[in-house]
C-alpha cells in the first residue's frame, strides 16, 4: 500500500462497511477511533487532508474490524470519559454510562462543605464513581468494592493514573462484607431481571459483564439488602444514592421505603425526565 494513503479515503470506506453492517452510531464511533489512534479530532478530520502510513493503516484496520463485529468502541480504544476524566475500560469491565453522572451531581448538591466523610462505592467496576468522588472531595475516605478481579485491577489502575490516593479499592461481596457504617453509600447496582438478559441489545449482552447487569434473580436484591440493612450500613446523618432502572423495580423500591417508618426517599430525574437516582436517608 502506498505510504501516503489519504485518511479521508480510508475513513469513507470504513463508514460504508459499517453502514452496510447496520452498526449503530457508526460515524461517531469511527471518529472516536481516529481521534484515539491518530490524535486527529473530528474538526480536523473533516477540514484538513491527512496522510497515513502503512503502520497507522494496520492499527486502524484492526480497530475497525472489531467495530464491524459490534464491539463497543469504549472497549476498542480501552477508555471512557466520565465526569471530565478518562477511565480505562478494557473488555471485561462495565462501560460507564453518561446518565450515571447524575449520582455525582446529587452528592455534590448535598455535600457542598468539605468536612471529612466516609464513602462506600458498591460494585465499583472501573472505579469511575468512587474515584470521581475522591477527586472532588480530597478529604473524603472512599472505599470501592466489587466481586470482579478484572474490575478491581482496572479500578486500581484508574486511581493510580488519575493520582487519587484517598480511595481504597478491594475485592468484596457486599452481601458477605462485615458491616460497618459509612456517611455516603453510592451504587449503580445490577438491576436487571435475569429474564431480561436475552432481550438486551447484542452489544450490551455480549460485552458487558453479566454480574454488572443482573443480580441473577429479579433485579431487586441489592436495593432490598441496602434498605433492609440501612441501620447497620449508614451513619445517622448519612445518605444512600442509587441509580435505578425505568421499570417496575422503582415501585418496589418505593414500597420498601414506605414500609420502613425510619427512612424516606427522594427521586432525581435525568435529562429525559425519567426517575434515575434515588436518595435514601433516615427520617428526621
Amino acid at each position: 500500500m502506498h505510504p501516503n494513503y489519504l485518511l479521508t479515503d480510508f475513513f469513507n470506506k470504513q463508514l460504508l462497511a459499517l453502514k452496510e453492517k447496520k452498526i449503530e452510531e457508526y460515524k461517531q464511533k469511527s471518529e472516536m477511533i481516529i481521534d484515539d489512534l491518530l490524535g486527529i479530532s473530528k474538526a480536523e478530520l473533516y477540514t484538513n487532508d491527512h496522510f497515513i502510513s502503512n503502520k497507522e493503516i494496520y492499527s486502524l484496520e484492526a480497530a475497525f474490524s472489531l467495530l464491524l463485529e459490534d464491539m463497543p468502541v469504549q472497549h476498542i480504544i480501552g477508555k471512557t470519559y466520565f465526569y471530565q476524566d478518562s477511565f480505562l475500560t478494557p473488555p471485561g469491565v462495565f462501560i460507564p454510562r453518561p446518565e450515571t453522572e447524575l449520582l455525582i451531581d446529587c452528592i455534590r448538591n448535598d455535600f457542598k462543605k468539605m468536612s471529612k466523610k466516609t464513602v462506600l462505592d458498591v460494585g465499583c467496576g472501573s472505579g469511575c464513581i468512587g474515584i470521581t468522588i475522591a477527586s472532588i472531595y480530597k478529604n473524603f475516605e472512599v472505599m470501592g468494592i466489587d466481586i470482579s478481579n478484572k474490575a478491581i485491577d482496572v479500578a486500581n489502575q484508574n486511581a493510580l493514573h488519575l493520582k487519587i490516593d484517598n480511595i481504597k479499592i478491594m475485592k468484596q461481596d457486599i452481601f458477605k462484607m462485615k458491616t460497618r457504617k459509612f456517611d455516603i453509600i453510592v451504587s449503580n447496582p445490577p438491576y436487571l431481571d435475569i429474564n431480561e438478559i436475552p432481550l438486551l441489545d447484542s452489544v450490551v449482552k455480549n460485552h458487558d459483564p453479566l454480574d454488572a447487569l443482573t443480580d441473577k434473580k429479579d433485579g431487586i436484591q441489592f436495593y432490598k439488602y441496602f434498605i433492609n440493612n440501612i441501620s447497620h450500613l449508614l451513619n445517622e446523618d448519612g445518605a444512600m444514592y442509587f441509580e435505578i432502572p425505568k421499570s417496575k423495580i422503582t415501585n418496589q423500591i418505593i414500597d420498601m421505603i414506605d414500609n420502613n417508618s425510619n427512612i424516606e426517599g427522594t427521586f432525581f430525574k435525568d435529562l429525559e425526565g425519567n426517575k434515575r437516582v434515588i436518595k435514601v436517608f433516615f427520617r428526621k
